[in-house]
Formats: structure tokens, sequence, C-alpha cells
């Protein structure tokens, strides 16, 4: 149950942090945030590397968003935008796969009314978690081969790229789905 309110506090603070004011509250939200890592005694050098990895997402947004309004509102929401995206990151440091699948699970047990399982809810939830740094690995994988064969990892190469991601991809779902028919586990 301390995991479920743990994930709706997560969900309620996440979504008020583009409800606030462009005022001073980002500064109050920044010392909170610093105040979970150094709570939680997270390396803040984990968290800066993945903040950095972002980036470019953020950058992306406050672009489109100097675009369509003016440069304030733009840099707000972009600020605002790596609020989120670093609470998000402090969340999945302090909480694990299991435990996050397992919070799911409980959100969705009321669903039972309605006939859905949430066992394999829990089940969806811990592989797709789960697949994401195995398939940052093979991506990673590919981009050093790429390399080493002097092959530009670019949007005219992609073809190759993507064609050796997605064989690999299906490689790891068709594992998954083998061991869990030799588990016993039926999608009925």
């Amino acid at each position: 149950m301390k995991n479920v309110i743990k994930f709706l506090l997560f969900i309620i603070y996440s979504t008020i942090i583009f409800f606030l004011p462009n005022n001073k509250f980002i500064l109050l939200l920044i010392i909170f945030h610093l105040f979970i890592i150094f709570f939680y005694k997270i390396q803040f050098k984990k968290i800066i590397t993945k903040s950095v990895h972002i980036l470019p997402f953020i950058i992306f947004t406050f672009l489109i968003n100097c675009i369509l309004d003016n440069l304030s509102n733009a840099l707000w929401m972009g600020i605002k935008l790596f609020m989120v995206c670093n609470i998000t990151i402090i969340y999945s440091e302090i909480t694990s796969v299991f435990a996050m699948a397992e919070t799911i699970k409980l959100i969705c047990s009321p669903l039972k009314i309605l006939k859905v399982n949430a066992d394999e809810i829990k089940v969806m939830v811990s592989i797709s978690l789960s697949m994401i740094p195995i398939l940052r690995k093979e991506l990673h994988e590919i981009r050093e081969a790429c390399v080493a064969k002097n092959i530009v990892f670019n949007v005219k190469n992609m073809k190759i790229i993507l064609s050796k991601f997605l064989i690999s991809l299906i490689t790891r779902v068709n594992n998954i789905e083998e061991s869990l028919i030799a588990k016993g586990y039926s999608n009925e």
C-alpha cells in the first residue's frame, strides 16, 4: 500500500507542476527535488547523467513552444517539463520494477468488476519496464557495430540499423513468449 501512495503522490505531483504559476514556486520545487535526492541517498551524478539524456527532447519542446507561443512561456514550459522528467528519474531510482508492477496491479484490481485480470497487467508492466534497459543496450551495441564498420548513424542508413534492431527485438519477444508458455502462463 505504501508503494501505491507513493505512486499516486508522484502522479499528482507531476501533474501539479504544470498548473503552478510561472514564478518562485519553481525554486521551491528544485529545493524539494534536492531534498528527495539527499533523503534517498541517490547519486547526484546519476541524476545529472540521466537528465542530460532527456535534454534534446526538452530543447525540442522549448523550440516548438517558442514558435507557437512567446519566449517567456516557452522557457517556463521547458523548465516545468525538465522538473517533471527530473522527478520521474528520481521516482524510477527509488522504486524497483517489481514494486512498480505490483503497484499497477493494486491500482488496476478494481477492474476485476469488468473482468480485467490485474495479474496480466502486472506481467505486461514488468516485462515492458524490464525491456527498456535491454533495448537500450541492443541499440548501443548496434551503434558500436556501425562505428566499427564505418557506417554513419544517420537517416540514410536507418533501414540497415532499424532492421538489425527490429530483428533483435522480435527475437527477444519470441524468447519471452516461449518462456511464458513453458511456465504455463496462458492468456485465456
